[in-house]
């Protein structure tokens, strides 16, 4: 057993192997890749795994979801904020650290049961000292504002005095480690002590002033719970805060610090409610505050995981990590503020700066839809606060109706830069934000499937058909009739693969844009029908008409799909089969396509090699418009030419490998996707967790393997199609108000029971079931 690598201290907490992500030896060149595996969120904060003591190859970051700022940058991004895990030893000024020390003994140990991380190092210094340290930081999910850490020091073979820094570091920046890209996000307003003890440090963002405090403090006791300290004192260097304490220490007995900081932001309250607030959750500390936070906080994770888990009997790898992008997912998301979503690397990093893409509403939403659906609620209403600013892109942009942002932050404006700066300096124009506007149809399908799968009518009535019909509206505007033809196109567009840019009619953006104006009509329908009331209000504010509704008929009735000549194959864009054939026929040890030779002597771009699911991703989402050889062959043509620069491609082809009937090549999806961070199989997971790819994780298991979904008249189906490796698979969902539990052994036996909510008819392998 892992825990068995700790001392007594830690063990009892330390949960079993199925719930533990091991880095058992250091190598500082992985310090950034395992800082982001190790990261730790509460739905308000996130910190990366960096060491206390800091190491020479580090990039420690703590991000509040919601602070936003722009200063130099391109973009509005996440502001590092003041770093609060500095905690720094001596022993006669010789610094006990990770890369200043001998490493005799290390493991570091991600337990995602109850959402801490621990480690447990023995290091030899130049006098040969040997220290042990051993310790455990959370982020509690019970008081979101407080991180906590303990510290067990073990002096092996001296005795003498122990320097201790606790250090709040504000002088942090974004990008640290890249010159041409950092920048420092936020202002020193003030650097004080707390009276006799502790620290207080309140900076504010640079752009809109948004000030944040944070307040530290430290104690150290012995094993008889003694406070031990000798000296104390406050010392602000700049824009970092040290707190000098020291203490007597002996040979093999072990003392314990304790560390507790807490942020507060202008989100949270008034401007003068920060510095009180943080400053007495500080005073709070004492022998048992973090004992006691820690118990409320791991029951919280308990109730979590008691509705999310997924237990997979027979893989006990590919359980585990299927685990431990379920926990990224759900530690991130807030089930509390409905004014932030989900950024595409989560709170772990800073690539992308925090911001909100469709990977929200394709590939993370159903998860909380069906296991927290009050988190659901709190992503969908993100969108709808920011209605107002994606009307003003559309207008903006010659559209009408509300045309969502690429990239979306807290204002809702389009926070994709126009241009991009290549390692050489040179600055490239970035087409993204003005061709790529799928992402409308993908807040349109998030909205509608949380409405279905939680019949959450309040937020139909009051938020969801609003979106529908004016991002239906954009999509009318959107097209461009073509006379010679008598029907209508998009024009100078990107799909899912954004290698090709732009292009004309591109397969799946038509379609979805078609599908977006056929469910505005629909939702127009039932209004005016069942509420009346409410579509008059509606339709008054914002101005749709008879008219327009008719108009919108006759564009998706001639909207252009482009399909091969023998109307199997679908053709991706128009002329992509014009582009030179290439087909990938190599992959490396983690089972990752390798790069043709072709694409040395010709430009991936006049290829038909794409960078991730597009018109299978087309298929996968609206699979019942196309009969399943259709899928077949369409998925058959495109795995072969998709090299899967995109983490949220894998996660597509495996749910539509089973669909097709591949279920050894799903299989093997399923695998590179759970295995993305945890092994970096594809070299960036320092950059952050690859967000979108974890929520396809689960849908693969859930709406692949075990084959949920919803039919036409909105009945939960299970048909599952087991793997061979799996002896069975336990999860828990909900739908429409009702709680199931749902169990399905290797050959395919189904066994669902309700756990809360009304009795509801589904259907399992075909044949209607009552729960």
């Amino acid at each position: 057993m892992i825990r068995d690598l700790f001392s007594h201290h830690i063990k009892p907490m330390m949960s079993d192997d199925a719930w533990l992500i091991v880095q058992d030896h250091y190598d500082p060149k992985c310090n950034l890749q395992y800082e982001t595996v190790f990261g730790l969120a509460n739905g308000y904060m996130g910190t990366r795994g960096a060491f206390e003591e800091s190491a020479k190859i580090s990039q420690p970051t703590t991000f509040i979801n919601g602070v936003f700022d722009k200063s130099e940058t391109f973009m509005r991004e996440l502001a590092n904020l003041p770093n609060w895990l500095g905690i720094k030893l001596y022993v006669q000024k010789q610094l006990i650290g990770i890369d200043e020390c001998e490493v005799l003994q290390f493991t570091r140990v991600l337990d995602m049961k109850h959402s801490f991380l621990a480690k447990s190092v023995i290091l030899r210094d130049e006098e040969g000292r040997e220290t042990k340290v051993e310790a455990i930081r959370f982020l509690s999910r019970s008081n979101a504002h407080m991180a906590c850490m303990k510290l067990y020091v073990t002096p092996l073979n001296y005795s003498g005095i122990l320097e201790i820094e606790n250090i709040v570091d504000g002088a942090v920046m974004n990008f640290e480690d890249a010159p041409r890209f950092k920048v420092k996000h936020t202002e020193l307003v003030e650097n004080s002590a707390i009276e006799d003890s502790g620290t207080y440090m309140e900076v504010k963002t640079r752009d809109f002033g948004m000030h944040i405090g944070v307040a530290s403090r430290v104690r150290i006791y012995d094993q008889q719970g003694k406070d031990i300290q000798n000296n104390r004192q406050f010392r602000a260097m700049g824009e970092t805060a040290y707190e000098f304490v020291d203490c007597d220490v002996k040979q093999n007995e072990t003392i314990v610090i304790h560390k507790m900081a807490s942020y507060y932001t202008e989100r949270d309250g008034a401007k003068d409610t920060i510095k009180p607030s943080a400053i007495n959750d500080a005073k709070a500390l004492d022998l048992d505050t973090i004992d006691g936070e820690y118990d409320r906080h791991i029951a919280v994770y308990e109730a979590m995981w008691d509705q999310a888990d997924i237990q997979i009997n027979g893989d006990f790898e590919l359980d585990r990590a299927v685990r431990y992008n379920i926990y990224q997912l759900m530690s991130t998301a807030s089930e509390h503020d409905d004014r932030i979503n989900l950024g595409a690397k989560l709170l772990h990093g800073e690539e992308y700066g925090g911001h909100a893409f469709w990977d929200t509403e394709l590939f993370m939403l159903p998860f909380f839809c069906y296991v927290f659906p009050s988190t659901a609620k709190n992503l969908v209403t993100y969108r709808y606060h920011l209605l107002n600013a994606a009307r003003q892109n559309a207008k903006d942009n010659g559209y009408k109706g509300a045309k969502f942002p690429w990239e979306s932050a807290d204002t809702g404006e389009e926070e994709c830069p126009d241009w991009t700066i290549y390692p050489d300096g040179s600055c490239h124009p970035c087409f993204v934000a003005k061709y790529e506007h799928h992402v409308t149809a993908a807040v349109a399908f998030g909205a509608y499937r949380y409405f279905t799968i939680t019949k959450d009518m309040d937020y139909f009535l009051n938020q969801g058909a609003e979106i529908l019909l004016e991002t239906a509206r954009f999509w009318s505007s959107r097209f461009e009739y073509n006379p010679s033809k008598d029907h209508y196109e998009i024009n100078q567009v990107t799909g899912p693969d954004e290698w090709h840019e732009p292009v004309d009619n591109n397969c799946y953006t038509n379609y979805l844009a078609k599908w977006n104006i056929n469910l505005g009509l629909k939702i127009a329908k039932m209004l005016k029908r069942d509420y009346p009331k409410k579509y008059e209000v509606l339709s008054a504010k914002i101005n749709l008409t008879d008219q327009e509704l008719t108009d919108w008929d006759a564009i998706q009735q001639k909207v252009y799909l482009p399909v091969a000549k023998e109307g199997k194959l679908f053709e991706q864009f128009q002329g992509y089969f014009d582009h030179v054939d290439v087909v990938i026929d190599a992959y490396d040890e983690n089972d990752m396509p390798i790069r043709p030779e072709i694409l040395k002597t010709v430009a991936r771009k006049d290829t038909q090699l794409i960078k991730q699911a597009d018109v299978v991703m087309l298929m996968y989402l609206l699979g019942e418009e196309f009969d399943l050889e259709t899928q077949r062959v369409n998925y058959d043509y495109y795995e072969k030419r998709a090299l899967h620069g995109s983490s949220l491609s894998p996660s597509i082809y495996s749910i539509m490998g089973l669909r097709v009937g591949n279920q050894g090549m799903a299989y093997r999806y399923l695998k590179r996707a759970a295995f993305i961070d945890i092994k970096n199989l594809q070299g960036n997971t320092r950059e952050g967790i690859h967000a979108a790819n974890a929520g396809g994780v689960w849908k693969v298991v859930v709406f692949g393997f075990a084959g949920v979904s919803v039919d036409k008249d909105q009945r939960l189906n299970i048909d599952p199609n087991m793997p061979n490796e799996w002896e069975d698979v336990t999860f828990k969902i909900h739908y429409q108000g009702t709680a199931i539990r749902i169990k399905i052994t290797k050959d395919n036996e189904v066994d669902v029971k309700r756990l809360g909510g009304e009795p509801m008819d589904i259907v399992v392998k075909g044949k209607v079931l009552h729960i």
